[in-house]
C-alpha cells in the first residue's frame, strides 16, 4: 500500500499513536504523519503509508487552518488547558477591544514558540526540558497569519478560525492576543481543519479508518500523485526508462519538459517527482 490517508485524530491521542494504529491496520512498516497535533488537539492528520512516506518533505511545508478556543483570566505553563495555572486575574476584554486588536496579528509577524513544544535545542525537545523545570529563552520566529475570523465570544471565551503558515503555534497566538489586550489567556480547544490543501471534511475518524483497513478496504487511500498534486510530464519512452533508473536527462532532449517539480510518468503511471537542475531533468523522489 502506498498513499495518503486523511485522519480525524481524536482528543487524548498522540500523533505517534495515531500513526501506529494505521501502521498496524495497514500492515505497512513505513508510515508517518505530516505535521504533529498535540494530544489535546483534534482534527486533520495526514498519514503517509508505504513508499509515499518519501513525500513528507513536500507536505510539511504547507499552510494550515485551525478552529481554536481560548479563555481569558488565567495563564498556564503550557499555554493551554492541559497545563498548570501560573497566574490568574486580568480583565475580561470587551468584544470591541478584541475586534480592534485582531488585525495586529494578520500578516508576517514574530512569534515566540511555547516552551512546551517539540522544538529542539542541542538535540533535546523543549517539552522535555520544561518537564524538568528548566527554562530556555526561545528566539521569536517569523510566521504568517493569513486570516483570523472571530466566530463567537461569550463569558470570556473566544472562538476563532485561523489560516496560517507552517510553524505557527495557536497556543502562542492566544497568549499574545491576551497580552495585546493587557490581560491573561490560554487556549482551551484546538481543531485542525485544513493542511496543505486538504480539508477535514475528507478525513475519516481514526478508528473507523483502522477498521476499514483491517477489513481490506483501501478505497479512501489517496494515491501518491494526489497526495502531492504537482503537474504531470510523460517523456518519450526511452527517456522515461532512463529517468526511472535514476539518470539525469538533458532538457533539450525532452520536448515540453517543465522546470518542475513535476510528476514524471512512465507507461502512464507516475514514478517519481522530477526537477530540472543545471539543464537536466532528474527524479529527486522515486515512488
Amino acid at each position: 500500500m502506498n498513499g495518503l490517508i486523511l485522519i480525524d485524530k481524536p482528543q487524548g491521542v498522540t500523533s505517534f499513536v495515531a500513526v501506529a494504529v494505521i501502521r498496524r491496520a495497514a500492515g505497512e512498516k513505513h508510515c508517518g504523519h505530516t505535521g504533529t497535533l498535540d494530544p489535546m488537539a483534534t482534527g486533520l492528520l495526514p498519514v503517509l503509508v508505504g513508499r509515499a512516506t518519501k513525500l513528507s518533505s513536500y507536505l510539511l511545508e504547507g499552510d494550515k487552518a485551525y478552529r481554536a478556543e481560548m479563555a481569558f483570566g488565567a495563564a498556564t505553563d503550557t499555554l493551554d488547558a492541559t497545563g498548570t495555572v501560573t497566574e490568574r486575574g486580568g480583565r475580561i476584554p470587551d468584544l470591541a477591544d478584541i475586534e480592534a486588536v485582531l488585525p495586529l496579528f494578520i500578516g508576517k509577524i514574530k512569534q515566540t514558540p511555547p516552551m512546551y513544544s517539540a522544538i529542539k535545542k542541542d538535540g533535546v525537545a523543549m517539552y522535555k526540558l520544561a518537564r524538568k523545570g528548566l527554562s530556555v529563552d526561545l528566539p521569536a520566529r517569523e510566521i504568517e497569519i493569513y486570516q483570523i475570523d472571530l466566530l463567537s465570544y461569550r463569558d470570556g471565551v473566544l472562538s476563532l478560525d485561523v489560516r496560517c503558515s507552517k510553524g505557527t503555534y495557536i497556543r502562542s497566538l492566544c497568549r499574545d492576543l491576551a497580552g495585546a489586550l493587557g490581560t491573561l489567556g490560554h487556549m482551551t480547544a484546538l481543531r485542525r481543519t485544513g493542511t496543505t490543501g486538504f480539508s477535514l471534511e475528507n478525513a475519516l475518524p481514526l478508528y473507523e479508518a483502522e477498521e476499514r483497513l483491517k477489513a481490506g478496504d483501501t478505497s479512501f487511500v489517496l494515491p501518491p500523485d494526489r497526495a502531492v498534486p504537482f503537474g504531470r510530464y510523460a517523456p518519450p519512452a526511452f527517456f522515461a526508462e532512463l529517468l526511472s533508473n535514476g539518470c539525469a536527462v538533458e532538457v533539450k532532449k525532452l520536448p515540453g519538459c517543465p522546470e518542475g517539480p513535476v510528476w514524471v510518468e512512465k507507461d502512464g503511471a507516475p514514478v517519481g517527482i522530477g526537477r530540472v537542475r543545471d539543464g537536466r531533468l532528474k527524479i529527486e523522489t522515486h515512488i
